[in-house]
């Protein structure tokens, strides 16, 4: 029956809601509250919800929604200020994100010998993307410098979309390699061009063509009070799909065509935009009940101290040393760096993630591997929800965060 667990979810939403201004400020973050309420009343609590959730609707579900969440942060960022300098996320992709992926592996299989090289490069990609969401109030604390906040948003936009090539490929690899077979590496070179490549240009081109019909028809008066915030989820699913099946990477895409048509209608995107990131956060919302209440139990037994010890390196160690090595020659002081390392929060992307590498590929250790990614997501949000509000007012006010705000331009 779906009635107990949406009766369960709608408690959730009314509850927080009714202490949300509070409560944002506090150490219980929203996806806090709806993942440990799912854990208490499923499976391995009270059991009073049993149901079973193919993996397939989870990943349509959580596809379209990290769609509405990369589309609608684009949109509302800032783009000026983010041309004026894009050093931040440019070091924060092209170097970190790569350096995580590659120490995670390293840890990986050193920590798990009875994994392949290639089910440890795949535990690093699926762990290695950042949900910018799970430090809401981080991305929009007023205490937090906008050049600061800008670049979290921006990596977290676009390392989804360039993980997810090295998530299908390391799992194919992984794949490949249990049974014996193995394509080429120009395949998946030319695989993973095509992704980001495609997506790109998609959603420059259709963020731009979207943006420019929407904003002439809005000014014209043609779209009523009622279509405008719809029309603009309209556009965020067309520009995902419309990307995937040029075969592009929908994820870059979304992010990168919420940027341009945020650019072309930044005089009327906020109330359509800031509506697709309220639906985006409810449905994200209701994964992380699913994911307490169903995905987290199915891993229980599997979960060990290694995978534990794992996942607090994952959080830690693995993420914060590239984080600021990338960040080196940017006259960033250290604190700066150390703070962006931190909030670097594992949770849709990576849930989501695990599950297209268990409908593309079966591997004979994947309990182990959902372990390790399940306690890690687990983990983060509990450790990043609990501190983003306070260590947002903490830096913020530090003479650091005043020293580091001033954007000058990028060279």
């Amino acid at each position: 029956m779906i009635t107990e667990p949406l009766i369960a979810i709608a408690l959730c939403i009314v509850l927080y809601g009714a202490f949300s201004a509070q409560l944002s400020k506090s150490i219980i973050s929203a996806p806090m509250l709806f993942m440990l309420v799912g854990l208490l009343v499923g499976q391995a609590g009270l059991g009073l919800i049993n149901i079973d959730i193919e993996n397939e609707v989870l990943e349509g579900f959580g596809e379209l929604t990290l769609g509405f969440i990369l589309f609608a942060d684009a949109a509302s960022t800032n783009s000026r200020k983010l041309a004026l300098d894009y050093r931040i996320p440019r070091r924060l992709l092209l170097v970190s994100l790569p350096l995580t992926m590659l120490f995670g592996t390293l840890v990986a299989i050193g920590l798990f010998p009875n994994l392949s090289w290639q089910e440890a490069a795949l535990i690093a990609a699926i762990l290695a993307p950042t949900d910018a969401a799970l430090g809401y109030a981080v991305v929009t604390s007023e205490h937090v410098p906008e050049r600061i906040r800008q670049g979290i948003l921006v990596e977290s936009g676009l390392n989804d979309g360039l993980a997810l090539p090295a998530v299908l490929f390391f799992a194919a690899l992984a794949f490949s390699a249990m049974q014996g077979e193995a394509q080429g590496l120009s395949y998946w070179l030319g695989f993973t061009a095509k992704q980001i490549i495609i997506g790109g240009v998609f959603g420059i081109v259709a963020g731009a063509a979207l943006g420019k019909a929407v904003h002439y028809a809005d000014g014209k008066g043609w779209i009523s009070h009622e279509f405008r915030n719809l029309t603009c989820i309209g556009v965020a699913i067309l520009i995902l799909l419309g990307a995937e099946l040029a075969g592009g990477n929908g994820f870059i895409a979304a992010f990168v065509g919420g940027l341009v048509f945020g650019s072309f209608c930044k005089e009327r995107t906020g109330s359509m935009t800031s509506f697709v990131e309220e639906e985006g956060q409810l449905f994200s919302l209701i994964i992380f009940f699913f994911f307490g209440a169903v995905l987290l139990p199915s891993a229980l037994e599997y979960f060990t101290a290694v995978c534990i010890l794992y996942a607090l390196l994952s959080l830690t160690v693995i993420r914060i040393v590239p984080t600021v090595v990338s960040l080196i020659g940017l006259k960033l002081s250290l604190p700066s760096s150390l703070f962006m390392g931190w909030f670097g929060p594992r949770g849709l992307a990576s849930i989501l993630f695990l599950l297209i590498a268990v409908e593309h590929e079966e591997m004979g250790r994947l309990t182990e591997i959902e372990a390790v990614v399940y306690v890690t997501v687990f983990l983060s949000v509990i450790l990043h929800g609990a501190s983003a509000a306070p260590l947002s007012k903490l830096y913020g006010n530090s003479k650091a965060a005043q020293a580091d705000g001033a954007v000058t331009p990028a060279s």
